[in-house]
């Protein structure tokens, strides 16, 4: 049975089989004519609060073109650290240094300042728009990430402005996890931030073996082999992410159990450590790859996300 049709399955089982027959027999010509108009439609008018938002859909697109950039960069700074070829590390200074020393880098760094800039304004709309009535969930969970991608803009704009390498984020977490465990209760602090990165890796990691990702985008306007490849990028992307967020986690976790804050461990480190493990560096290769395929799934994430009212979701 292919990998689509698991997809058909999960489908089926989340809706209750409301819309088994769109899923599994629609995303032809006649899905796309029945359904796919009423999406272009409602795109181009809007509804709500941003109706004529059309600027930040395009921005936000944007911004996933950025986002896969700064994705496939790693992961193949990842890729050489574990063959040994690596000359930078697999950090945000590591994937900026290596861009700028290529040619059109600071094109491309460019992008991402102004593509993190728009994914910020994107998710912090996301949280201003949230109805009053709806779960506090989505819109922590965009107000989050909107924080993340300021920070993110920032860190490439002092770069290519200043030339300020980021701090590396495994010195980031010692200072941070130092700091907290001076506070009274601070070891409590410390554990319930390492079980809340946890448990925020096992979600990335669920959302993408449950295929959650697929409702975000119109699949309806795709090829039959572009969702293939949407849903095998996905899935791989997915868990890498997850099994690095879940490292960061437990990481933490340690440093609160023994009250010892070199403990604490950012990307880098957990990557060293996938790269040192009992499997070798077959371990931060599969990562590696899942990296990059999260980036290509970002690229096309730019062109098939969903829109509501012109707020991409």
């Amino acid at each position: 049975m292919s990998l689509f049709r698991n997809a058909d399955r999960y489908r089926w089982r989340r809706t209750g089989g409301v819309r088994r027959s769109r899923w599994r027999t629609g995303y032809g010509s006649g899905w796309r004519n029945r359904y796919g108009d009423r999406w272009r439609r409602r795109e181009r008018r809007g509804t709500g609060r941003y109706a004529r938002s059309g600027g930040l859909r395009g921005a936000a697109r944007f911004g996933f073109i950025a986002r896969g950039i700064a994705y496939i960069v790693i992961g193949i700074l990842a890729f050489m650290l574990a063959v040994g070829t690596a000359q930078h590390e697999p950090t945000a200074g590591g994937a900026l240094a290596a861009l700028a020393g290529k040619p059109l880098g600071y094109l491309l760094l460019w992008i991402l300042v102004f593509g993190f800039a728009a994914l910020a304004a994107w998710r912090l709309a996301q949280a201003a728009a949230a109805p009053a009535t709806s779960s506090n969930g989505p819109r922590l969970r965009a107000l989050g990430l909107g924080i993340l991608y300021a920070i993110a803009f920032f860190v490439v704009l002092r770069f290519v402005v200043d030339g300020r390498t980021p701090q590396p984020s495994d010195a980031f977490a010692r200072d941070v996890t130092a700091r907290i465990l001076g506070w009274s209760g601070g070891q409590v602090v410390v554990l319930l931030l390492g079980l809340a990165i946890l448990a925020g890796g096992v979600l990335i990691t669920s959302r993408g073996i449950r295929l959650g990702f697929l409702d975000d985008l119109r699949m309806g306007w795709m090829t039959r082999a572009s969702r293939e490849a949407v849903i095998w990028l996905g899935r791989i992307g997915y868990l890498a992410r997850g099994v690095i967020v879940i490292g960061i986690g437990l990481a933490a976790v340690v440093a609160a159990a023994n009250y010892e804050p070199a403990n604490a461990k950012g990307v880098d480190a957990v990557l060293h450590d996938f790269a040192d493990s009992a499997l070798g560096p077959w371990l931060l290769i599969a990562v590696a790859l899942g990296l990059m395929a999260f980036g290509i799934l970002s690229f096309l994430q730019a062109r098939y996300r969903r829109t509501y009212g012109g707020v991409p979701v």
